[in-house]
């Protein structure tokens, strides 16, 4: 094989030219540090929700006297 299958392009790359590339930078700082404070809330609601539906579809307990 003579040529590379993945190859450096010769100028910058599209992101690297991009205009807006600090404000798309601090974007995704921004999007990461709100995942990050996020997981343990969507954890935590996922684990509710999923001991509600077992709560939900149990069959019922009886506590009176019995037959």
């Amino acid at each position: 094989m003579t040529e590379e299958i993945t190859r450096r392009p010769d100028g910058a790359y599209l992101i690297e030219s991009a205009p807006n590339r600090r404000q798309y930078l601090a974007a995704k700082a921004a999007r990461e540090i709100v995942g990050r404070i996020m997981a343990p809330i969507t954890a935590a609601v996922a684990g509710y929700s999923d001991e509600l539906d077992r709560m939900l579809d149990a069959s019922a307990i009886y506590l009176g006297p019995g037959k």
